[in-house]
């Protein structure tokens, strides 16, 4: 799809979210206002790891919040495997049910982060292009690089759910209980390329995130619960691996 393409389609997807209109929120909790922008663009619910709309993927954000954004998920290789031997030698007890270990850490590739007994960091292997969780112990000696997600693996992800980026900025009101949402600019990214995202990974500019937690009710009471290992980006750094496209 060429350039000019891909502008109308952002142009178009403007036209729809960016309305000044407040709007009623389609669901309640975590995730409201990207649900609800969904709706207006006519999209149904998916997990799929596709772009939104027309090979476009959104990031719904509110406009008065400085974070990180998710760019995407990406489970280790040997997934299972790899879940749960981390939080099996590395987790610690849950907040609420310490006879039960979790294990939710954010990783850089510029510095290490300390966790019980051990410091963990990413490192970027080119030799046999992979991405690599360290483990080291308290006198910094590696003990442990099992944990791997492949180059081949990351490139397929990124670049087939992040080849366009639309990043659109929310305000929320509530009223009467009930959350409504207004869609206030839209910000139009192109990605520079892999080599750009290993980079930012090394310099410790996107992050990986552990999110591995237990269910806490049900049948599967006191089993591991993984969210999701998460790469994601401070929102300052954007421009680091995105080209920003104007639109009208």
């Amino acid at each position: 799809m060429n350039i000019m393409t891909k502008i109308s389609i952002f142009q178009e997807l403007k036209n729809k979210a960016i309305t000044n209109k407040w709007i009623e929120g389609k669901s309640k909790g975590f995730g409201d206002a990207g649900i609800t922008l969904e709706a207006i663009l006519g999209k149904e619910r998916e997990n799929f790891e596709l772009p939104d709309y027309q090979g476009i993927e959104i990031k719904t954000k509110y406009s008065t919040k400085e974070s990180y954004i998710t760019l995407f998920t990406a489970v280790p290789d040997s997934y299972l495997f790899e879940i749960k031997r981390i939080v099996r030698e590395y987790g610690y007890p849950d907040s609420n049910y310490p006879e039960f270990k979790v294990f939710n850490l954010s990783l850089y590739g510029n510095r290490k982060k300390k966790l019980n007994n051990n410091y963990f960091s990413i490192y970027v292997d080119r030799k046999n292009e992979k991405v690599v969780l360290r483990v080291y112990d308290l006198k910094h000696n590696i003990i442990d690089e099992l944990t791997t997600w492949s180059f081949e693996m990351l490139k397929e992800k990124l670049e087939r759910k992040l080849k366009y980026l639309a990043i659109i900025y929310a305000v929320r009101r509530l009223e009467h209980n009930i959350s409504y949402y207004k869609y206030t600019k839209i910000n139009c990214y192109e990605l520079k390329d892999f080599e750009q995202f290993l980079l930012l990974l090394e310099n410790g500019m996107i992050r990986i995130t552990f999110r591995i937690g237990i269910y806490k009710s049900g049948k599967r009471f006191g089993q591991i619960y993984d969210h999701g290992t998460s790469f994601s980006i401070d929102e300052c750094d954007i421009n680091r691996l995105f080209d920003k496209i104007k639109i009208d």
